[in-house]
């Protein structure tokens, strides 16, 4: 590591500790650019984006590309080997964002102004091979009854309504997911079991096998909303594949019916008196989960564990109309 480097390294971890203050100080308002650096730390590290374009819609101050360079450098592979693309709303937060990669040396398309990822999709043609997102729970009233009623985005899907873009967001992801593509992001627990609109499309997502794996965290992870959430895991090939990963071959095997269910809540470690996150043992737990359940000899390493894992059939999960509530399957 040269001196540059490090002093790089500093000034970036100096911003970062500040951003961190900044969302405890300003509370509610501004979940929207910083979400917790553990739930960050272990979306990259089940996702391995080694190389590839990775794509953030709701990119926040940008912290889920830092944490994708970062394991990139951990794992000794090649900053040069992937692309970045964003998208951000809030003018400040867009320039948090540019001002966060630009300390660290990372460049990335944010587009040419801070937008509305519905409204004005500043990359339109994009396939992304690694999608990684904490886009904002719940957004009401996030479009107009006629409004971005036929867009492609959603084609072969019910259109989300209008109540609630939980579902808007998710198929927007999934438009943009390239053959291989893996997508992780956050969202409140309602999306899980919701009716109407938001049931016929969850169903057709399971029932296009992209839902891999659904891993419910604990509550105050975050800084804004002590409300519960999940990290959902899709992803467009779940075939058997064989990959090198950075001089490592992984063996994938075929598992399009089934669907990994996960419980955090009983891991954790306190901090800033109030909060928890997730420690560098409990990070290693669940990434070693979750993939040694994607992988051939999976028999060998992988066991269902009461109370944190459990890997369900596509039958069972049909058994319990297409719900994606964890607990309903962990023993």
């Amino acid at each position: 590591n040269t001196l540059q480097d490090k002093q790089q390294d500093i000034v970036g971890r100096v911003y970062e500790y500040f951003l961190s203050k900044f969302a405890l100080a300003e509370g509610k308002g501004k979940g929207e650019f910083y979400t917790p650096k553990s739930i960050v730390h272990l979306i990259t590290e089940m996702l391995e984006p080694y190389k590839g374009k990775i794509y953030d819609p709701a990119c926040g101050s940008g912290g889920m590309f830092v944490q994708s360079i970062k394991f990139i450098e951990s794992h000794h592979g090649n900053q040069r080997d992937i692309s970045i693309y964003g998208q951000e709303y809030t003018a400040t937060t867009y320039k948090l964002a540019k001002m966060n990669l630009a300390i660290r040396g990372i460049t990335a398309n944010l587009g040419d102004i801070p937008e509305n990822t519905f409204y004005r999709d500043q990359h339109k043609d994009l396939k992304a091979d690694f999608i990684m997102a904490n886009p904002p729970f719940n957004q009401k009233q996030w479009r107009a009854d006629d409004e971005l009623t036929s867009d492609p985005r959603w084609s072969g899907y019910t259109v989300p309504p209008t109540g609630n873009a939980n579902y808007a967001w998710i198929l927007h992801m999934v438009s943009k997911l390239s053959e291989n593509g893996v997508a992780g992001f956050i969202l409140a627990n309602g999306a899980l079991s919701g009716g109407g609109d938001e049931y016929k499309i969850r169903r057709k997502l399971i029932e296009n096998n992209l839902v891999e794996a659904i891993a419910v965290l604990l509550q105050d992870m975050f800084y804004t909303t002590n409300i519960s959430v999940t990290l959902w895991i899709l992803n467009k090939n779940k075939k058997a594949r064989t990959v090198d990963q950075n001089g490592v071959i992984k063996k994938y095997r075929e598992r399009s019916s089934e669907i990994l269910f996960l419980d955090l809540r009983q891991l954790g470690v306190p901090f800033e008196k109030k909060y928890v996150q997730f420690s560098e043992k409990d990070i290693d737990k669940i990434t070693g989960t979750y993939h040694n359940w994607q992988q051939t000899d999976y028999k060998k390493k992988y066991t269902n564990e009461p109370e944190f894992c459990y890997s369900a059939s596509i039958e069972e999960v049909v058994k319990k109309d297409f719900s994606l509530v964890p607990s309903k399957y962990i023993e």
